[in-house]
């Protein structure tokens, strides 16, 4: 396998030369430069990418860190959709990703969220990283921006952070759907949350269904409040809870598709019939929400353009690296389906 140093050899200039040439530095002369690159061709040289980032050149990477446990990652199409977003877009500037997921402690059975910073800052490869984060409290993408490394996130970085950040309007996609809950003529309105103190999205929904009560004068019941882990299988357990309630809610608004799911699920085998008995929401549109019987009313929030436009974002940094963009906040949409209906009676 051909190096840098054959390179240099055969097109005759030093290696600084071609180092020069691959990274497509100025103050190179035509001639030199095209001789060198027939060289490359001819030998089928491929640029180390451990020397690049060495040397401070492009390495043509873009870090992707998802500080979740791997086996929720892979099974959540929302945010495989979003990854699907940045692909394209990483794509068609011919780099590459490298993704960098959160590590599991056996000992304590907890995700290390940290993991998957400091596992990219090590490679020292990406030219730039992209974040999937809503955490609370000083968010660890921050580790990267101190390192010098651009950085867009999805999600909310840090409760004060304004800037290089991507994210839907989760506040007003809840007001709306708990807002058309309320004009059906609901008044226990159940919700299914996402993990305490652990997503800043889950915060902004939370949000937005109690100014949603407030408008009607309607008092929050923190009883109505539940928490899953975003699967199905979560919001199954949720449903249970707040169905044993008496008076029972007659609306749950799940802030994901697939705990609603395992909301309607729970709700079939205890008899109820949706919506007549219980009316559903959900938020995040995906693909399954249509496939169900009843089809679910629910918030659409584009994955896609969302993951496209933080990568996008992200090669305007690389390009000018001092420079900073206010948070983008997408449009959420209410998308009225089968699983709700007015209350009756």
């Amino acid at each position: 396998m051909a190096n840098i140093y054959d390179v240099a050899k055969q097109a005759k200039v030093s290696i600084a030369t071609v180092s020069k040439v691959l990274s497509n530095t100025p103050y190179v002369s035509v001639t030199t430069r095209e001789r060198v690159l027939q060289v490359v061709q001819a030998l089928d040289y491929t640029p180390s990418l451990a020397a690049r980032a060495l040397t401070g050149t492009r390495t043509y990477i873009v870090g992707l860190v998802i500080p979740y446990d791997p086996n929720y990652l892979f099974r959540d199409p929302f945010l495989m959709e979003e990854i699907r977003g940045v692909d394209d877009a990483v794509t068609s500037h011919d780099y590459n990703l490298l993704l960098s997921t959160a590590s599991r402690s056996p000992a304590v059975n907890q995700t290390n969220q940290q993991s998957a910073y400091a596992r990219l800052l090590r490679t020292g490869y990406a030219d730039g990283a992209i974040t999937f984060e809503t955490f609370e409290g000083d968010a660890p993408a921050h580790q990267l921006e101190t390192a010098g490394l651009p950085r867009v996130s999805i999600g909310y970085a840090g409760q004060q952070a304004v800037s290089n950040v991507v994210h839907s309007d989760d506040y007003a996609g809840s007001l709306e759907v708990v807002r058309y809950l309320l004009q059906l003529g609901h008044r226990r309105i159940g919700v299914v949350s996402g993990p305490p103190n652990f997503m800043q999205a889950m915060n902004e929904r939370l949000r937005g269904y109690q100014h949603a009560l407030t408008a009607y004068q309607l008092r929050f019941d923190q009883q109505l409040v539940t928490y899953g882990d975003f699967t199905s299988e979560s919001g199954y357990m949720a449903a249970g809870q707040l169905l044993a309630l008496q008076p029972r809610p007659t609306a749950i608004f799940a802030m994901n598709d697939r705990m609603a799911i395992g909301v309607m699920r729970r709700a079939q085998e205890m008899g109820l019939l949706i919506p007549a008995d219980l009316s559903v929401v959900g938020f995040d549109d995906v693909p399954l929400s249509v496939a169900i019987d009843p089809p679910l009313t629910t918030v659409g929030q584009n994955a896609f353009v969302m993951g496209h436009t933080a990568a996008t974002l992200l090669f305007n940094l690389i390009e000018n690296p001092t420079k900073t963009f206010d948070s983008v906040v997408l449009p959420t949409e209410l998308i009225i389906r089968g699983s709700t209906a007015p209350l009756v009676g």
